[in-house]
Parts: structure tokens; sequence; C-alpha cells
């Protein structure tokens, strides 16, 4: 049993390993580009449903279906285009960069990893120094997706669900 644990990789080594790969200053900018793409996002999910609760509360007492499903769909959309605004903070660094030879492919490529559709397109060939750019993509991406989702969810809930008897 013991001799598993011992022919074990240490771990020290394989964490010096992966950051002495992750060295490069494009690389770093990309990295900051993931924080900033969360956060961004996350503010905007934040403004988003603060305009819907100050409009909620405004007229949450004239409680209309019509009313609630189109602002409900209004939310909806302009999370939309905030998870759009985030595929083109990606394809705005990643050019900056010289990533890929053209804006469009570069956007096809940002759109591609940020909502974890595939990797394996032949026409997106990464040099190896980016290799970490997928997954720095693909976690905002999945990050911003929940974050979107929450609110969503919450968004609904307080919307559509019956109030509790009192």
């Amino acid at each position: 049993m013991f001799e598993f644990f011992n022919s074990l990789p240490n771990v020290m080594y394989i964490l010096h390993e992966i950051m002495g790969d992750l060295t490069g200053t494009a690389i770093r900018l990309m990295s900051f580009v993931a924080v900033l793409v969360v956060l961004n996002h996350g503010i905007l999910i934040l403004l988003i449903m603060g305009c819907f609760h100050a409009f909620d509360r405004r007229y949450g007492n004239l409680r209309h279906m019509q009313v609630d499903i189109l602002v409900y769909f209004t939310v909806v959309l302009l999370i939309l285009l905030s998870h759009l605004i985030d595929i083109f903070i990606w394809t705005y660094a990643m050019v900056s960069v010289n990533v890929f030879p053209g804006v469009v492919k570069t956007f096809y490529f940002a759109g591609e990893m940020y909502t974890n559709l595939d990797h394996n397109d032949p026409a997106y060939k990464l040099g190896p120094q980016w290799n970490m750019l997928p997954i720095l993509i693909s976690f905002s991406g999945l990050f911003a997706v929940a974050i979107s989702g929450s609110a969503l969810y919450g968004l609904l809930v307080s919307t559509f669900a019956t109030p509790p008897r009192k």
C-alpha cells in the first residue's frame, strides 16, 4: 500500500513545472483578462438585476403576467448581450497579441472556448505558448454562465412563484 504512495510524483515538482510554463507575458495578460471577464460579467449581472429589482419595487404591486413575461425576457436578452460582450473582450485581447491571423477567426475561437463547445477544430492551431489559453477562456465562460444562471433562477422564482400564504 505504501509503495503506491511512494511512487507518486512530488506535488511541488508538478506545481513548479506548471508555473514555469506560464512565464510568458502574453499568457499572464490572458490570465488577467480571464479575471477581468469574470468581474465584468458579475458587475453587468448585478447592474441588470439591480435595474430589474428597482423596476419591480416600483411596479411590482401592479402584477400583470404579460408585463412579468416581457420584463423576464428583456432581462434574458440583456444577459445574453453580456455574454457576447465577454466574448468580444476575449477577442480583443487575443487580437492584441496576435493569437490568430484574423479577427473573425479569433472571435469564433473565443466563442467556442467560452461556451466550451470544441477545441479540436483543425482551423485553430495554437502554438505551445498558448496551451493555457483555452483553459482560461473556458473557466471564465463557466463562471459567467454560473453567475447568469443563478441570477435568472432568482429572477424566475421572485417573478413567477406564488407568494407564501399568511
